[in-house]
């Protein structure tokens, strides 16, 4: 990589704050639209996994099964049983062919997105039945029956040994990570001004509303069934298409990769942590989770000598001494919520008649 590397205290403080971005807009993306279902619109997703594993598995697949029928790679008559040969093929040709890879890399991302929302229209069912904490174990459920139909099945992967990733920056050569890592930068910046474009109109408000007393807001005539099934639909989108463009970061889509602890439990401490219904604060509790992680998966072996356990475990460690903490100190967040014009000023006194003169 083309990265200087400046070292402080035997720390490469560029590589350090380079992996800490990656890892920062990829969870700020999955976070925020955890926020929109759960800070928003009270919508207890514990499927988070569910969304990231299908947008991973179905983007991955197609983006090597499509790439290999278009650029005429021989699959032996099994793409499944002959990846590890077709896939590198596959890389080398994409290498001087941009206008193609890029192509692929957004098709899979749109493929991903809608794998994700189909999965969230399915899952909306229940969604629209249950209360919420049925609603979170069986989407907890979905999430590992998942998994498990990955693992244990060669419909879309290669059952437990998963598929190698077609790589679309490899055309940008030493660029080409520092390429990956801005593409999922500006989808989170993307998918961060959605969310406060959605937060600051009438349709957050009524989001506000239907968490706070559904009752209130259906006889108000809100539709609160529909708001429900559309919240989850989106937020599934968005997930599915973080999880298209983390496969294509590490370049590969593996079953045992897509585990609750690492894309449910994460998501939902770092949403704690920054505070429900705020975007900002759940950006900032992001950037100090993984900061922390980071810092902890560095520093963990100089606490080996100490510690009577494997210091491997400290990150997980970590992230339940942050929840307790969190939980106990500062129940609504670093940033609590706050109260969020949706209505512009001028409009307002349009409204209330604060436009108009007093007569001379």
């Amino acid at each position: 990589m083309v990265l200087p590397a400046i070292t402080v205290f035997g720390i490469n403080i560029v590589s350090f704050s380079f992996d800490l971005l990656t890892f920062f807009a990829i969870y700020l993306a999955i976070s925020i639209s955890l926020n929109l279902e759960l800070g928003y619109a009270g919508i207890p997703n514990f499927g988070k996994a569910l969304m990231v594993a299908a947008g991973g598995s179905i983007g991955g697949s197609f983006a090597g099964q499509f790439a290999a029928w278009y650029l005429h790679v021989d699959t032996q008559g099994g793409f499944f049983r002959h990846w590890y040969t077709i896939i590198p093929q596959v890389s080398t040709i994409l290498e001087g062919d941009a206008w193609f890879s890029v192509a692929l890399l957004f098709m899979t991302i749109l493929v991903g997105a809608l794998a994700g929302g189909a999965i969230g229209y399915l899952a909306s069912f229940p969604a629209l039945r249950l209360r919420e904490d049925y609603l979170a174990m069986i989407l907890l459920a979905m999430a590992q029956l998942y998994v498990i139909f990955l693992a244990n099945t060669s419909v879309i992967t290669d059952s437990t040994d998963g598929l190698a990733i077609p790589d679309v920056f490899r055309f940008a050569g030493e660029w080409g990570p520092i390429l990956s890592t801005g593409t999922i930068v500006a989808f989170a910046a993307l998918v961060y001004l959605y969310a406060e474009r959605v937060a600051r109109s009438p349709l957050g408000r009524m989001l506000r509303a239907m968490r706070d007393n559904e009752v209130a807001a259906e006889a108000l005539g809100k539709d609160t069934v529909k708001a429900r099934r559309n919240v989850l639909i989106v937020a599934s989108m968005i997930t599915g298409a973080a999880g298209a463009l983390w496969a294509f970061q590490v370049g590969i889509s593996q079953p045992g990769e897509y585990t609750r602890f690492v894309w449910t439990i994460y998501p939902w401490v770092m949403v704690i942590m920054g505070g429900a219904a705020n975007n900002f604060g759940v950006a900032l509790g992001t950037m100090v989770f993984w900061f922390i992680l980071k810092f902890v998966d560095i520093a963990k072996f100089s606490f080996s000598a100490y510690v009577p356990f494997e210091v491997n475990y400290l990150q997980y460690m970590t992230v339940g001494a942050i929840l307790l903490l969190i939980l106990y100190f500062r129940p609504e967040g670093i940033l609590k919520e706050k109260s969020t014009a949706t209505t512009s000023s001028s409009r307002l006194r349009g409204l209330f008649g604060g436009d108009k003169k007093e007569p001379g």
